[in-house]
């Protein structure tokens, strides 16, 4: 199983950055070079990365120059987790997800009656703010789930299901995944 990059970008976060590496779904980010064996970090171990200070942005450019192609078989490009100062706070962090043009057949998004073509725009990121608990099935589920239900739910919905302190509500966007609520993605029943 692959498993996407987590940076700590900030030095505050770095004890929060150890709570999420502890739960398994994450590979340190720790230089500028591509890591070339998954390893997790021992009890007595400090948290060292290069990536103190740099920007979201430059986060996303590393995954995107490893991922062409890809140079190790356990890394998930296409998602990466930003820990920062935010994460110090309030124990979230920010899952980006890349949703980047795909080869033919497969070229152009899919189009959905009630929200139009989803992701609405392709090789660009998109920012999940969640608890770092849900962290699992967030990944599982942009990367495992099923388009018809997934697309309207991560992309059609996203808005809506963001609260007013910004937190991607993880467990209705699940609830809407397993065809809790079809109308509301816009599926006929």
């Amino acid at each position: 199983m692959t498993f996407p990059l987590l940076f700590c970008i900030a030095e505050e976060a770095k004890p929060f950055a150890r709570k999420a590496l502890s739960t398994g779904y994450f590979n340190l980010a720790e230089s500028r070079v591509c890591p070339t064996k998954r390893t997790g970090l021992k009890d007595d171990e400090p948290l060292e990365t290069e990536f103190i200070g740099a920007s979201k942005e430059e986060c996303q450019q590393f995954s995107l120059e490893k991922a062409r192609p890809p140079q190790v078989n356990f890394i998930e490009y296409d998602i990466i987790a930003v820990v920062d100062a935010r994460s110090a706070k309030d124990d979230t962090l920010l899952l980006q997800y890349y949703a980047q043009q795909l080869d033919p057949p497969y070229e152009d998004p899919i189009e959905y009656e009630k929200f139009g073509p989803l992701p609405p725009k392709l090789n660009v990121w998109y920012d999940f703010r969640i608890d770092y608990k849900d962290a699992f099935t967030v990944i599982a589920s942009l990367t495992e789930g099923p388009f018809e239900t997934m697309h309207p739910t991560y992309f059609g919905l996203k808005d809506e299901l963001t609260d007013e302190r910004g937190i991607f509500n993880v467990a209705e966007a699940e609830f809407l995944l397993s065809g809790g609520d079809l109308e509301r993605l816009g599926i006929p029943k």
